[in-house]
């Protein structure tokens, strides 16, 4: 068992058949339901073979024992039968019910999505995939010194082929150095139980990965959520690479020199570059095994287009050889088949249609993939206090193009026009994509509406214009942009009426919203919802799993929901 499902993965060659069904869009899949005690509810998918797939597998599963992994993964209830490297069996003792069966989903090299990340667990999974990810690299290398000891006495050339076009195998996305930190941290605890176990550049990385701290006010204190994601460096353009050897870890390495990559998005696209510029760098990312998005929500916050466009450069072409023996190369990598082979781990704090739609179009593991499923029985908006009425204003629409031109439609004309033949004051008007706060922006000055607006390039003196002007009543309207609130989460006052042009990304800001509403003390209070199938996820994380489904289904085109102090 200690090697089965790594060889298995890596050694086993795709046949036509299945290469075939993995490139069709949507590939055939089989589908499982699993219920764990910890995870709880999962759904399982992996590749649909064809009968000709069958008949080779049979013939691998003769000459080599571990070449088709199980088809359903199965809890391993006992660290001594995780599929561990023995020097990590030494170091890695204690772990809790919740880790073993996460480790029992990673170490069997599944794509995995896990979207219930929060500040109990972060740790947990945080040395979860570390474990893995240092697993995984030991072994790799073990295999290529072994095979280098005994090269002599391979007649078949093929038999040696133990590695990928490039060094780098791992590579670890997350949005602050902090967060680099913890990991760096994290798995120096793992290899590190001997005192003669050695971190070169140990403290370059401690001066350059703390300090940097945001001071938080003890005055009207942040949310705790915020502290805690703010926590540490939050400088978010950096890239280390790492290279693990038996007594060492030495940081700072060149990439072509590296097992293991950390880096966050903006750090990683300033090496990649853009089309046309003369110094870019992407040959690394040619044979990464496991791509590990971890905080992946935040990225949203921060510029989900270096997200697509890293995701863009893997597994492409080398330009240059990098001192790779070719004859060394796995068959699969140098046949262009790579992107079958890598496992993507993927962990945030809610579901997202932005994640989603990456672990589904851009992840093609042919072991297969687990997402949990787990239903949410009330939602954030349970954390709704006072009396307020909330409405939500269905969008009829079948293309997520539609939706965009429809939303905005209805918003100007049913929305606003109220606002404004009402006379109403007091109107914050939150708007998730920026994209969209432009457009409204532009509206609103062409139609001589009293506004006024908050963004994240909005300069701090006219923030507090912006603030005072709202709360004064000296304009109707305050256009406000989500990451603006993740970014500094201040209290707004004045406010009486909310109008989410969508549903926040993070839930927990629709109910920090609302219940600012209850703080002014104001006489009217109400909130406005425009929603349309493209929000599920978001609309889930609010209203609950049930509700959600019934509002979606429903002929009514207006919801609503009433709390009460």
């Amino acid at each position: 068992m200690s090697e089965g499902p790594f060889v298995a993965h890596y050694n086993y060659d795709l046949s036509p058949e299945l290469i075939t069904c993995l490139n069709d869009k949507p590939p055939l899949e089989e589908t499982f339901q699993l219920e764990w005690p910890e995870l709880g509810k999962l759904i399982f998918k992996k590749p649909k073979l064809t009968v000709a797939e069958n008949r080779h597998l049979k013939v691998l599963e003769e000459t080599r024992p571990y070449a088709k992994l199980p088809d359903i993964p199965i809890i391993i209830d006992d660290i001594s039968k995780l599929p561990l490297h023995k020097q990590l069996l030494s170091t890695v003792k204690n772990l809790n019910s919740f880790q073993l069966e996460i480790l029992s989903i990673l170490c069997q090299y599944h794509d995995f999505n896990y979207s219930e990340r929060n500040f109990d667990n972060d740790e947990d999974l945080r040395y979860c995939y570390s474990i893995h990810a240092i697993n995984h690299v030991i072994k790799s290398r073990e295999i290529v010194a072994i095979n280098n000891d005994k090269k002599d006495d391979y007649d078949n050339d093929d038999e040696l082929r133990d590695q990928g076009l490039t060094r780098p195998k791992v590579l670890i996305l997350v949005p602050f150095k902090d967060s680099a930190y913890r990991i760096i941290n994290m798995m120096i605890s793992i290899m590190s139980p001997k005192e003669n176990f050695n971190v070169v550049h140990k403290n370059r990385f401690f001066e350059e990965f703390t300090g940097g701290e945001l001071a938080m006010p003890k005055k009207n204190p942040k949310p705790e959520d915020f502290e805690k994601t703010f926590a540490g460096n939050i400088d978010d353009a950096f890239r280390i690479g790492m290279a693990i050897t038996k007594s060492s870890l030495k940081l700072y390495e060149n990439f072509y020199n590296s097992d293991i990559i950390i880096a966050s998005p903006l750090g990683l696209r300033m090496i990649i570059g853009a089309e046309g510029e003369k110094t870019r760098d992407y040959d690394f990312l040619s044979s990464i095994e496991m791509l590990i998005f971890d905080q992946s929500e935040i990225f949203l916050m921060q510029n989900w287009d270096h997200i697509l466009h890293i995701m863009n450069h893997f597994h492409l072409q080398p330009k240059e050889a990098h001192g790779t023996d070719l004859q060394r190369v796995r068959n699969w990598s140098i046949n262009g088949l790579s992107k079958y082979y890598r496992q993507t781990i993927m962990l945030s704090s809610c579901r997202l249609p932005h994640l989603i739609a990456v672990f589904k179009n851009r992840c093609s593991n042919y072991g297969g993939s687990l997402s949990i499923i787990n239903s949410i029985s009330t939602g954030i908006i349970s954390h709704v206090v006072g009396n307020l009425k909330q409405f939500y204003h269905k969008l009829d629409v079948k293309t997520p193009t539609e939706s965009i031109s429809q939303r905005f439609d209805y918003f100007i004309h049913k929305i606003l026009s109220h606002i404004r033949s009402s006379n109403e004051k007091h109107v914050l008007v939150y708007v998730p994509s920026y994209f969209d706060f432009v457009c409204i922006r532009n509206y609103l000055k062409t139609e001589d509406y009293r506004f006024v607006q908050i963004c994240e390039y909005t300069k701090p003196g006219k923030v507090a214009r912006a603030r005072d002007l709202f709360y004064h009543g000296e304009c109707e309207i305050l256009l406000y942009s989500e990451r603006y609130h993740f970014y500094n989460r201040p209290k707004i006052r004045g406010i009486e009426t909310i109008v989410f042009y969508q549903l926040p990304t993070i839930a927990g800001f629709y109910s920090e919203l609302c219940n600012s509403i209850i703080e002014s003390n104001c006489g009217s209070r109400n909130i406005t919802v425009l929603y349309s199938q493209y929000d599920a996820c978001m609309l889930t994380s609010v209203v609950g799993t049930q509700r959600t489904k019934y509002m979606l289904s429903s002929d009514q085109k207006i919801h609503m929901f009433h709390s009460a102090a």
